[in-house]
C-alpha cells in the first residue's frame, strides 16, 4: 500500500472521529437544555395556587388553596349538598344554628319542604361572583355587587350575601341571602329620585353585612324594638362580632 493512500486512510478517520465528537457534544448540550427546561417548569407549578407557600415578604399574599373565601365557600357547597340530600343531621353540623322550624320533629315535611328551597334558592349562586369578602378571625362575609333590576312598576337593587362565623378552624354558616336588599314602587318620581332612595335603603357603608338605613332604625315600625347600631362602625359595642353578624345571632 502506497504512502498516499494510508495518508487517505488516516485522513478519513480523523474526519470521523472529530464528527463523532461534535454529535456527542450536540447531544449533551440538549439533554443540558432539557433538563434546565424541566427544572424550571416544575419550578414554576408552585405558584399555581395549588401548593400552600410562605410569602417571601412581609404583606406578600399569594392565591392560597386554604384561603378564607375558598373555605367559606367549600362550606358553604356542603351546607347545599346535605339540603339536597335532605340530610337534617348533616346541615345541624354545619350551620350556627338550625332554623325553629327544623327543631321540632313534628314538623319533618315543613323542614323538608325548606331545606328543598335552601338548596334550590342556593344552588344557582356562583362562587366568582362574590367579589367582596370581608374577613377576620371571627367572622367572614361574602357578598356580589348590586344589581339594579325593574318592571313597569318597581325597582330593586339587591345582591347575593353569605354570613359564616368562624370555629376555630372550621366555618359554620350563619345565614345566606340570594336577594338581600331594597325594592321601590316608581309612582311619579323621577328616575334619579328613585335611584337616591334605593342608594339610601342598601348603601353599606362598614361593610359589616347590615344596610345603614337599618342600623340607624329609619326602617323600623313603631311597635319594633329597635337596636339602633352605628352604620360607621362595623363592630358598635366592641365585642368582636360585626353589627350584621349579631344582629342574625339573636
Amino acid at each position: 500500500m502506497n504512502i498516499k493512500k494510508i495518508l487517505g486512510i488516516v485522513g478519513l478517520v480523523v474526519i470521523v472521529a472529530v464528527f463523532i465528537f461534535f454529535i456527542s457534544k450536540f447531544k449533551s448540550d440538549i439533554s443540558d437544555v432539557s433538563t434546565t427546561t424541566s427544572k424550571t417548569n416544575i419550578s414554576d407549578s408552585s405558584y399555581d395556587g395549588l401548593n400552600q407557600i410562605e410569602p417571601d415578604f412581609l404583606g406578600q399574599d399569594l392565591p392560597l388553596s386554604n384561603s378564607s373565601k375558598n373555605v367559606a365557600w367549600d362550606t358553604f357547597q356542603k351546607y347545599l349538598k346535605y339540603n339536597k340530600e335532605q340530610n337534617l343531621e348533616g346541615v345541624k353540623s354545619i350551620v350556627y344554628k338550625v332554623a325553629p322550624i327544623c327543631e321540632d320533629i313534628k314538623n319533618t315535611i315543613e323542614c323538608k319542604a325548606r331545606m328543598s328551597l335552601a338548596y334550590q334558592y342556593g344552588s344557582v349562586l356562583d362562587k366568582k361572583d362574590f367579589v367582596n369578602v370581608w374577613s377576620d378571625e371571627k367572622q367572614i362575609i361574602l357578598a356580589t355587587d348590586f344589581k339594579t333590576k325593574e318592571d313597569d312598576s318597581v325597582l330593586g337593587r339587591h345582591r347575593a350575601i353569605i354570613f359564616f362565623i368562624k370555629d376555630g378552624e372550621s366555618f359554620k354558616l350563619l345565614s345566606f341571602s340570594p336577594f338581600k336588599g331594597a325594592t321601590i314602587d316608581k309612582g311619579v318620581s323621577s328616575r334619579e329620585e328613585l335611584d337616591d332612595r334605593l342608594i339610601i335603603y342598601t348603601e353599606d357603608k362598614d361593610e359589616d353585612g347590615i344596610a345603614d338605613y337599618d342600623e340607624e332604625c329609619l326602617s323600623s315600625k313603631e311597635r319594633d324594638i329597635c337596636n339602633k347600631t352605628s352604620p360607621k362602625i362595623r363592630d358598635t359595642n366592641g365585642n368582636g362580632l360585626w353589627d350584621g353578624i349579631e344582629v342574625l345571632m339573636k
